[in-house]
């Protein structure tokens, strides 16, 4: 849904007039000089009249962007005009805040009736368990935040990720936009742009991927499966995150915004009388500018994104688009004095042009041909004399060049989505690495290290899949949807057979205000032609693994605005691949150079869960969820059930939103129980050794953040202006993440393990400026 400000659901914006007389003077001479309104087009119209501090809720297909006004109104301002000029075409509205107005269909007029017959609005059937919708237009059966409720959300440097982050099942740590959701690794999450599935979409990879190249300013609508998700969809074992990027409904649309964090500029435009139209978006970082004030010497971290979009009108039936996303990055980080040094520079390069045809109403097509072109180069030192000494070299680039081919077609009974992909991949690794551990560190009965490591890959080959999925009504109750997806590999050289993946869902409806539902589905995922462990000495490819989900859902909608959703989950895997962890600390510059790299080869791993949603949509100025889950993942390693390091046990998401007129604000709660962490201990010998525990068999502290974002709207001369500030944390809990085990001695000479618990981020403050015309 777009509002008149070309963007999302419209700002409220109060009026903001100095003098009543001058106001009065100026309303009088707008109505002896009426406006010309006749012929002019109706988004317009109603974009202009957000000067006057009013706001309207549409969409594109009830207001298209060539609808015309058809005859002058004599109406010549403020809501008055625009009922007027909407009721020319069956359309009215429908007051949400006092500022702001949904325009619907009025189905008292013959026009609507007509216009209803043309283009009927039916419910989307949602049969798969664990859909979520963010950024929906509206609320429906299964979107969860609209899109104004996402802009008013606290999220840390303003990253789209951190509103999936509110989904039951997810385990963050708060810095990072690599989540694990359901227990699943964070690799096995799929992100999917406009269509393009993205590989390593983050900056700053090997440094806990803190932001995605999901600039929020770009995404217009996500669609989230954490779990069950249908056929169309492979390769990817836990969760699909498809993005969509933003359609301004206005001829021209621009933004301009600077935060702490990010200085970002969007444009919009339509040419060839609006045949085609062109996007461009682009971030740059403020970090590494605020790190120069800062007293610490921990590096400076820079990075930038862009995006451009062409799309143009072939005929009424065939659109082509052209589309481009890159991003650079740079850091150099540092410890101990400088005496740990990283240097990482990253390149990503996306180009994709799609071709849609529709067929007829029933049915249509896109072709997507794309190339992506990914470069890594890290290098690092460590230079503690008498201690260790480091150096790690290692550079990567990896291609893809993919065509993919994509269907749809009603045939009355079954609806059907059926199409094929192909992709032609290839890579360089260079990694070299030297570590030297002198005897006696980092404790007194610690051998002596001398490891050194060269490998150079080249992979290079094919992956091929397709699919079908279709759904059809079983009698008035009952929805069925069922696929079948085929997928293989040759550039692993695994010698892996074929996957196949069936899918099957089902929905039974109780009542009209209660479903129920239920998924099956296989699902595999190789190892990706970019994921290959050279760092931990690996230099062949894996065969695929797979997990098999089993969902069952209930939704009961108590009111028109009070629903709730309880799911329960089971996935079950098999054949997976070793992983390599740091057992106590994870914020180290060269995690496989620390003594406590451990390999992690599980032979199964069952997760399980209970989710539980309750969301508040009205249509008033508060809104709010609270959701509960209780999850467990663990592995089986050699007869036992080990948790996975982002087992979380209890979570609870708490979301409180505020809006009138030209305030917004919006208040979370986030908690959960304490990570999973080896404890490290002495042995009672003499003289004392170190000894390991039992892995993740303790528990670091409980966690809770209390985030916030308060945002205020100013209608100016042209446009209006955005000016928010939010704070993550905002009660500085320590969010417990690393221990940092060291030797001491006592004043009697004897020594001792000392434990230093080190946490995820403090409060962390911003601030910003969005200026939209």
């Amino acid at each position: 849904m777009t509002s008149a400000d070309g963007r999302f659901q419209g700002r409220r914006a109060g009026r903001y007039s100095r003098g009543g007389l001058l106001s009065a003077l100026l309303t009088v001479c707008c109505v002896v000089h009426a406006a010309q309104y006749a012929g002019r087009s109706v988004a317009d119209l109603l974009a202009g009249l957000q000067a006057q501090g009013i706001s309207f809720i549409y969409s594109t297909e009830t207001v298209p962007a060539d609808l015309r006004v058809l005859r002058e109104p004599q109406a010549q301002q403020g809501v008055a005009l625009a009922r007027e000029v909407l009721a020319q075409h069956g359309l009215t509205l429908v007051a949400v805040t006092p500022s702001m107005y949904s325009v619907v269909r009025d189905a008292s007029t013959p026009s609507a009736t007509a216009a209803a017959a043309k283009t009927p609005l039916v419910e989307e059937i949602v049969v798969q368990t664990s859909r979520y919708t963010l950024l929906a237009d509206d609320v429906d059966s299964h979107a969860f935040l609209t899109q104004e409720q996402v802009k008013s959300m606290p999220r840390l440097a303003d990253e789209t990720l951190r509103a999936v982050e509110r989904l039951p099942g997810v385990a963050t740590n708060g810095f990072s936009s690599l989540n694990s959701i359901r227990g699943g690794e964070p690799y096995e999450t799929a992100i999917v742009l406009d269509g393009l599935r993205l590989y390593e979409p983050f900056h700053l990879k090997n440094f806990l991927s803190p932001v995605s190249l999901l600039d929020s300013r770009l995404i217009e609508g996500v669609n989230v499966y954490s779990g069950g998700y249908p056929a169309l969809y492979g390769n990817s074992m836990s969760a699909i995150i498809d993005a969509t990027t933003v359609h301004p409904v206005q001829p021209s649309y621009y933004e301009l915004g600077l935060s702490l964090f990010h200085t970002n500029a969007l444009g919009y435009r339509e040419f060839m009388d609006g045949k085609g139209s062109a996007l461009l978006s682009a971030r740059r970082s403020n970090v590494g500018d605020l790190v120069q004030f800062s007293e610490s010497d921990f590096g400076e971290p820079n990075y930038s994104d862009a995006f451009a979009r062409v799309t143009y009108r072939l005929s009424d039936a065939t659109r082509a688009a052209a589309n481009f996303l890159l991003s650079s990055d740079r850091i150099d980080a540092r410890r101990d004095d400088g005496a740990q040094q990283a240097r990482a520079e990253y390149r990503n390069k996306y180009l994709w042009t799609t071709l849609e045809h529709t067929w007829s109403e029933r049915a249509d097509s896109r072709l997507i041909a794309s190339f992506t072109d990914i470069v890594n180069e890290r290098s690092g030192m460590i230079d503690s004399p008498g201690e260790r000494e480091v150096t790690v070299l290692d550079d990567r680039s990896f291609h893809v060049a993919g065509l993919r081919l994509e269907n749809r077609f009603d045939s009355g009974f079954v609806k059907h989505r059926y199409g094929a992909e192909v992709r032609h991949l290839w890579g360089d690794y260079n990694y070299r690495s030297q570590v030297h551990y002198h005897a006696g560190f980092p404790f007194p009965d610690s051998p002596a290290i001398d490891r050194s490591s060269a490998l150079s890959p080249a992979p290079q080959g094919y992956e091929t899949a397709a699919y079908w999925d279709g759904r059809m009504m079983l009698g008035h109750r009952w929805t069925l949807q069922t696929g079948l997806r085929f997928d293989t590999q040759t550039y692993d050289a695994s010698g892996d057979a074929e996957q196949w993946s069936p899918r099957l869902s089902i929905m039974y409806e109780l009542s009209r205000q209660t479903r129920l539902r239920a998924s099956w589905g296989r699902f595999f995922q190789s190892q990706g032609i970019n994921e290959l462990q050279v760092e931990d000495g690996v230099e062949r490819f894996y065969q695929a693994q797979h997990a098999d989900h089993v969902i069952l859902s209930i939704d009961h909608a108590f009111t028109q605005q009070l629903s709730l959703r309880v799911e329960g989950y089971r996935k079950y895997y098999r054949r997976i691949h070793p992983r390599f962890e740091n057992l106590f600390d994870t914020l180290v510059l060269l995690p496989e150079t620390e003594f406590d790299r451990v390999r992690v080869d599980p032979q199964s791993a069952r997760g399980e869960g209970v989710e539980a949603l309750l969301r508040l949509q009205t249509a008033g100025a508060w809104s709010g969820w609270l959701s509960y889950t209780w999850s467990r993942i663990q592995d089986r390693i050699d007869g036992r059930d080990v948790p996975r390091s982002w087992d979380q046990r209890h979570a609870v998401n708490l979301g409180v939103a505020f809006s009138y007129g030209p305030w917004s604000a919006t208040l979370t709660d986030t908690y959960h129980s304490g990570w999973p962490t080896t404890q490290l201990e002495w042995s009672s010998n003499s003289p004392p050794q170190t000894v390991i525990g039992v892995r993740n068999a303790q528990r670091l502290n409980d966690f809770n953040s209390l985030d916030f974002r308060l945002t205020r709207t100013f209608a100016l001369r042209r446009g209006v202006l955005d000016v928010f500030f939010e704070a993550s944390n905002a009660l500085s809990d320590a969010n417990q993440c690393c221990v940092e085990y060291s030797t001491v001695r006592t004043a009697n000479g004897t020594l001792v393990l000392e434990k230093d618990v080190d946490s995820w981020l403090p409060l962390v403050p911003s601030a910003g400026v969005l200026w939209r015309y």
